[in-house]
């Protein structure tokens, strides 16, 4: 799909609604919104969720995409170091939620990191995702499982005009 397509939607990200998971680590609900510039009842919306770790990854490697882009001027958003003790208190999960989701949001204006392969991985589950194509939908992903009922199996990844 062209670039000019692409720019059709409006994109915003959003990193909420922390739980605990059973095997022991926090996982964290990110949406991804794009909204139609020309018709803005047009939105699609991809929910996933993600632990730290994956946060971290992707931090590890826009961060390495951006120093490549010489971008001097801005520096790109640090990420809290990991830590063993304390990790499942408030204070500290709500310092990875705001960190991760500042990182997304840096990435909006910089196509380069907005549009890299590492974003979109980023956003599929495996080889297989649920999702929805229609306005008005919404596709739910997370860790293999069927997280809501009005998603569609797929297979092939997401789609062109989201990334």
């Amino acid at each position: 799909m062209s670039r000019r397509a692409k720019e059709e939607f409006q994109r915003s990200y959003a990193v909420s609604d922390p739980r605990s998971h059973p095997k022991g680590y926090t996982e964290y609900k990110v949406t991804a919104k794009f909204v139609s510039k020309t018709n803005p009842d047009d939105t699609k919306e991809i929910v996933v969720w993600k632990r730290y770790s994956d946060f971290k990854k992707l931090h590890a490697d826009l961060a390495y995409t951006h120093r490549n882009l010489f971008r001097r001027m801005e520096d790109f958003p640090a990420f809290p170091r990991a830590q063993v003790f304390g990790r499942f208190d408030p204070e500290v999960i709500e310092e990875r939620r705001k960190a991760a989701e500042d990182m997304l949001h840096f990435t909006i204006h910089i196509p380069a990191l907005n549009n890299s392969p590492q974003l979109k991985e980023f956003f599929r589950v495996s080889s297989f995702i649920y999702s929805a194509f229609y306005s008005g939908t919404r596709a739910t992903l997370g860790g293999g499982r069927r997280e809501g009922a009005d998603c569609a199996l797929r297979s092939r990844g997401l789609p062109g005009w989201l990334f």
